[in-house]
């Protein structure tokens, strides 16, 4: 019995040495691999039980003045993978392969560059369709591969300004445009969170404390009228459909403060599928194309020849009879006149007049005069990209600059610049400075930057010599080459012009090519509207006059606009004193 006693407390013993014995051996080896592959197997448990996933943030919204959306946000579903949850790559790239029309050789190469990754974009912008066929599949099979919601860009008025709200990329970055030039306005700042997560790869919980969240973008309020917008672009299209040119631009301003209410460019671009359209369509052709404005440039350098007191309305010039010759010059007009007024050389648009006026500034002061108005120079509008148009350095003028640059040749604008000058003249002699954004809102409506309030280039002429300039161009309309620029009830005021389209290399012109342009506004004397439309490059056999083929839209475009927004027209009290009919030329 004793014997017996003794044996089992041996076995005993020996077994709790055993047991110790194995227990020591574990905590050893726990010990080792804690000090030798402890940080690697620690860094495999976090990747297999926490995942990591990017919060994405929607981007601002674009409104025009009366809060009708031009630029907005919707989700679409895209495909993702998580390399780190995938057990077979082969299946996994087969499988998204057939659901998203994509190379399964590209979609394996690209899950196996980096197995511990957790978040790879394999499809994005999938029709909704491709996702209801994914959510058929068994969890099973496509373990490691989901569908999210991104933001997705949209424009819901299609091609209606399109130049000027530009696009984005698949990723939200601005690529033209107001898109591009308030990218960070607009775009937000992307968040991420850390959740922990089962076998199947199934959230189990947020880990709060590794929780970033997204911030979305702000609003843009703008100064564009969607309605102004859409019936400039028919005048527009409509006149480019008929002439056939290279390409056409409308601007509608308000002169008084600057804003931009319609910006067309044509041909017209679509910006829910900018890529399509070729670069030399997507460009604005308003801000980047200077080009010699010709006649439309005639009253900048009449109202500074005002101001600098080398003329005086009423004053009768003699215009050479059609043929003026200046050193080895000779200025030529389309009709041969003898004695005009100060007055009507600016109505029947006299090269020769003008000249005169030229030689009677001097460089110097035709030089104050063209960079006064804001020529040579950005305006300064809230768009990427903008030309600065040419005016050479005023060391470089000679005797023919002084009888060119009075008719609108040796210098270029772009449309804008000429507008906005435009306006100059229609606000009393202050030249505003073009705007396209008149707030920066949050979701809730709160007004993050208020840019409602006008600026200013400067002033380039004295109130009274401006208004003058503005009875003239009146008159233009009136009796001299603007007359299908007249809309009945109102009293416009405008300039046409028809410009040469200079040679590439330098060269001189261009053979029958011409850029014909308009400038109007309405009403006189009190102007609440100008508007430019200016043609590139119509087909002459068609027509290449400037008040035959830009001022009838311009015509359509204030008649329509000055209705919509109710302007009464302005009593001008006694007409002006007539003067004879006769021919003129732009």
């Amino acid at each position: 019995m004793s014997s017996n006693k003794y044996i089992r407390d041996i076995w005993v013993q020996v077994m709790l040495v055993a047991i110790l014995a194995a227990f020591g051996a574990l905590i050893g080896r726990i010990v080792q691999i804690n000090l030798s592959q402890g940080p690697t197997l620690t860094a495999k448990a976090n990747r297999q039980h926490t995942a990591w996933r990017p919060i994405l943030a929607q981007r601002g919204a674009m409104y025009d003045r009366r809060g009708r959306l031009l630029a907005g946000t919707c989700l679409t579903p895209s495909l993702f993978a998580d390399p780190s949850m995938i057990r077979n790559s082969v299946e996994a790239a087969s499988l998204a392969g057939n659901l998203v029309q994509k190379d399964p050789i590209t979609l394996y190469q690209q899950l196996v560059a980096d197995p511990n990754s957790q978040f790879l974009w394999l499809a994005r912008d999938l029709p909704q369709s491709v996702a209801d066929v994914f959510y058929s599949i068994p969890a099973k099979e496509r373990r490691g591969l989901d569908i999210r919601r991104e933001p997705k860009r949209i424009y819901p008025a299609g091609k209606l300004a399109g130049h000027i709200l530009g696009a984005v990329s698949i990723d939200d970055r601005g690529l033209e445009g107001l898109e591009l030039k308030y990218n960070a306005v607009l775009a937000g700042h992307g968040g991420s969170e850390r959740f922990i997560r089962d076998a199947a790869g199934r959230r189990i919980w947020l880990l709060s404390d590794q929780y970033q969240a997204a911030r979305n973008g702000q609003n843009l309020i703008l100064t564009i009228d969607a309605v102004i917008q859409e019936l400039t672009e028919k005048a527009l299209e409509a006149t480019c459909t008929k002439y056939k040119p290279e390409s056409g631009v409308a601007i509608v301003m308000d002169p008084t403060n600057g804003e931009v209410l319609a910006w067309a460019c044509w041909p017209f671009v679509n910006p829910n599928d900018f890529g399509s359209y070729p670069i030399d369509a997507r460009r604005n052709r308003a801000i980047i194309d200077p080009f010699e404005p010709g006649s439309i440039f005639k009253p900048f350098v009449a109202v500074a020849a005002l101001k600098h007191k080398v003329t005086r309305p009423g004053e009768r010039i003699f215009c050479h009879n059609g043929a003026y010759t200046i050193g080895g010059r000779v200025l030529h007009d389309h009709h041969g006149y003898g004695d005009l007024t100060f007055e009507e050389i600016v109505i029947f648009s006299s090269n020769i007049g003008m000249g005169i006026l030229g030689q009677r500034m001097g460089n110097d002061a035709l030089y104050e005069a063209v960079t006064a108005f804001g020529f040579g120079k950005p305006t300064g509008v809230d768009l990427p990209g903008e030309n600065g148009g040419i005016v050479r350095p005023r060391h470089t003028w000679n005797d023919y600059s002084t009888t060119s640059i009075p008719m609108g040749q040796e210098v270029a604008g772009t449309a804008l610049q000429l507008l906005t000058a435009f306006a100059g003249l229609a606000n009393a002699g202050m030249v505003p400075r073009p705007r396209l954004v008149r707030a920066v809102i949050d979701d809730s409506g709160q007004v993050i930057h208020d840019n409602s309030q006008p600026q200013f280039i400067g002033r380039a002429a004295e109130p009274q010599h401006a208004r003058k300039m503005i009875e003239i161009l009146a008159r233009v309309i009136a009796e001299g080459t603007g007359k299908r620029g007249n809309v009945p009830g109102y009293q416009v005021f405008g300039k046409t012009g028809t410009a040469q389209v200079a040679r590439s290399d330098g060269r001189g012109y261009k053979p029958r090519a011409y850029v014909a342009s308009f400038l109007g506004g309405a009403p006189a004397p009190a102007p609440k509207l100008v508007c430019l439309v200016s043609i590139r490059e119509p087909d002459p056999r068609v027509g290449h006059f400037g008040g035959t083929v830009a001022a009838p839209a311009v015509k359509e475009i204030l008649e329509k606009t000055v209705k919509y927004l109710n302007i009464p027209p302005v009593e001008t009290g006694e007409p002006a004193e007539a003067i004879p009919i006769r021919a003129a030329t732009e």
